[in-house]
């Protein structure tokens, strides 16, 4: 497994060099994603994440004078993109990036009814307060979005070498700005990729899933994630799905987010609607998938939850062998590294323990 973090991280994107570990029944493939035209097949589906990333880490106080600390945005609650108002959050205490988040120690004492100051025209409703730093926002500003912007900068963690701007996190399909963490996955993805893949008979089609935080510092917490996340699923979205299932084709997520949001908008029985929600969905090794049979990712730490869901659609033996390899390849990990595609033929329906 990928155990030992980057000591220096930067925000180096390789494109369509960015090294591709695959997963099948067959074995271990090292690849490249530019690979993806020979591995993908006429027929098959891309779904793609098309939020966009907020600078989701703001310096807040209690008012009228309560002392300083700060609060990221953890994961959107709705209603809309057009009206971002509600969110879960996660209050740190006073510090920066630069010191390890679990360092960084408690936020003051927050309950319910708290009025906090996040910009010099973007206020929180603070409505419930759980494990002492996980709250439950309402946002409040006569321009809501360009606040959020004016007075937000982006999470970011030690491991990075300098400050994060907010374009290093946008992919190549951002659209509407939901996400606090960018959905890492669509960073290695190319106009040109794109172009080639849909001219051999792929087809890509999105969703909008608000991309919740990573870490928060606290174990206790940490187990809860990832928190309920807010999704909207086209239509489009889910006619191309049917066609590709009822053909024997492959429904091939890109990121972790796309798997959550397309799962979460399936029945029981597998059947899949478009329409809006909040995912409270966690995959557990011995989950059975619905909708999606292929998932490409970043590398992962062994016990994240992204891991969970690598060893649901893959034998763990097979995981492990793979994350052994790519270790003594110098495989890169955290959102600007290299990817893994788990494509072992899991069905929608099936079991893996």
């Amino acid at each position: 497994m990928l155990t030992q973090p980057i000591p220096t991280y930067t925000a180096e994107r390789r494109g369509e060099n960015t090294r591709l570990l695959v997963f099948q029944k067959a074995g271990l493939q090292h690849r490249q994603v530019a690979d993806l035209k020979d591995l993908l097949n006429a027929g098959d589906v891309l779904v793609v994440n098309r939020s966009a990333t907020l600078p989701a880490s703001y310096r807040a106080k209690i008012l009228p004078h309560g002392p300083g600390f700060e609060v990221r945005l953890a994961a959107f609650q709705g209603p809309s993109p057009e009206q971002p108002l509600y969110w879960q959050a996660i209050a740190l205490g006073a510090g920066s990036w630069q010191q390890s988040t679990e360092s960084r120690g408690l936020a003051p004492l927050l309950k319910a009814g708290d009025f906090l100051q996040l910009g010099s025209d973007l206020f929180a409703h603070v409505l419930a307060v759980e494990q002492q730093r996980l709250l439950t926002l309402r946002l409040e500003s006569r321009d809501l979005i360009p606040a959020l912007y004016r007075s937000g900068e982006p999470i970011q963690y030690a491991y990075h070498a300098e400050p994060l701007n907010i374009w290093d996190q946008q992919t190549l399909f951002s659209g509407a700005p939901l996400s606090v963490e960018p959905p890492s996955a669509s960073f290695a993805m190319t106009a040109s990729l794109l172009h080639n893949l849909r001219q051999q008979g792929v087809k890509v089609v999105s969703l909008l899933h608000s991309a919740g935080i990573s870490s928060t510092g606290d174990p206790e917490v940490d187990r809860l994630l990832p928190l309920p996340e807010w999704f909207d699923v086209p239509e489009e979205t889910v006619q191309a799905i049917r066609t590709a299932r009822q053909e024997g084709q492959r429904v091939v997520a890109l990121g972790t987010t796309v798997m959550r949001a397309l799962e979460s908008a399936a029945t029981a029985q597998g059947k899949l609607s478009s329409g809006v929600g909040l995912s409270r969905l966690q995959i557990r090794p011995g989950y059975r998938f619905q909708v999606v049979n292929s998932l490409i990712t970043g590398m992962h730490e062994p016990e994240s939850s992204h891991m969970r869901i690598l060893k649901s659609l893959c034998d763990l033996d097979l995981i492990q062998k793979g994350y052994r390899e790519a270790q003594a390849l110098g495989y890169r990990d955290h959102e600007y590294g290299d990817l893994s595609w788990v494509d072992c033929g899991c069905s929608p329906g099936a079991v893996l323990a």
